[in-house]
């Protein structure tokens, strides 16, 4: 193995644990806003706690409970895309190589998901958002550069595998440049 694979294959060992505590997080996040939006739910059914809240904090229990439940859309977003990652991560490891057709195809569903799904985040909590009336109760960060970025790559390791695969089989994957 050279030392260029030895270090992607560390590199993506690394990924994928950090992949896997992100999820978890993200678990433990979308858990929470759960229980706090059946919480602040039931709350409105009790006149006497309402009133204590919102007279305490300023802030009604309807915009808490819509901020829970943009958190929720958050946190679930971000645990698909961290589940996502960490699946690719170790496909990545087990095939030794980011030059497979499979590995190829699931980077390019990374990128579409890294652009798709922090856009649909951002529409779905800003509409819960305006809804519930708890404007700014959730910021959902994405790059479309990223994941256009990843989208290019995936085309790299996708050349990378026919290369691969024409050597293997015996046929020249490209011309050799030698010196004189």
């Amino acid at each position: 193995m050279s030392r260029n694979l030895e270090i992607v294959q560390k590199t993506s060992r690394v990924l994928e644990i950090i992949c896997k505590v992100v999820s978890i997080l993200c678990l433990v996040g979308l858990i929470g806003c759960m229980i706090g939006a059946v919480v602040m739910g039931i709350f409105h059914f009790f006149p006497d706690i309402k009133h204590e809240i919102e007279y305490r904090s300023g802030v009604g229990i309807k915009q808490y409970f819509g901020s829970c439940l943009a958190g929720f859309v958050a946190c679930t977003a971000g645990f698909v895309a961290a589940k996502a990652h960490k699946d690719y991560f170790a496909m990545e490891q087990k095939a030794g190589t980011p030059f497979t057709p499979e590995g190829a195809r699931a980077f390019r569903t990374l990128g579409i998901i890294n652009i798709a799904l922090p856009i649909g985040t951002a529409v779905v909590t800003a509409i819960i958002e305006t809804i519930f009336r708890c404007w700014g109760s959730v910021r959902v960060d994405f790059s479309i550069g990223l994941g256009l970025a990843m989208i290019l790559i995936s085309f790299v390791f996708a050349y990378g595998a026919e290369l691969e695969k024409k050597s293997s089989d015996g046929e020249p994957g490209k011309k050799e440049i030698t010196e004189k």
